[in-house]
């Protein structure tokens, strides 16, 4: 009988840590970003979505690693920025996002017209 009182005592205990554990897994939330645009566009956009508000850093680097834009977005659970590319020499670019659920990063290859 003193066992089964511990043991009853015990998965008491322990419910409000699982509920709040489930409760932090569902406020973690989550993001999304895409690059709409062909290889020879001119201009790309970047499509982010989230489940709830973040800030958001939003970088592109090209292949060899310098940064060829920045832009910080406050309070938003979604945008579609656009960015000129007419001028930008050929190649693989990455654009990293870092938001209140981590880094999330895509690739795309610009490949202008002569």
């Amino acid at each position: 009988m003193k066992n089964l009182f511990v043991i009853l005592m015990a998965v008491m205990l322990g419910m409000p840590a699982i509920a709040a554990n489930k409760d932090n897994e569902a406020t973690k939330g989550k993001s999304m970003v895409k690059v709409i645009g062909n290889a020879n566009a001119k201009t790309y956009k970047v499509l982010y979505m989230a489940n709830i508000q973040s800030k958001v850093t939003l970088a592109i680097y090209d292949e060899a690693g310098i940064l060829v834009a920045k832009s910080h977005i406050k309070d938003k659970s979604e945008f579609l920025k656009p960015f000129r590319f007419e001028n930008m020499p050929a190649g693989e670019y990455t654009i990293i996002i870092k938001d209140s659920f981590g880094m999330k990063r895509a690739t795309f290859y610009h490949q202008p017209k002569d």
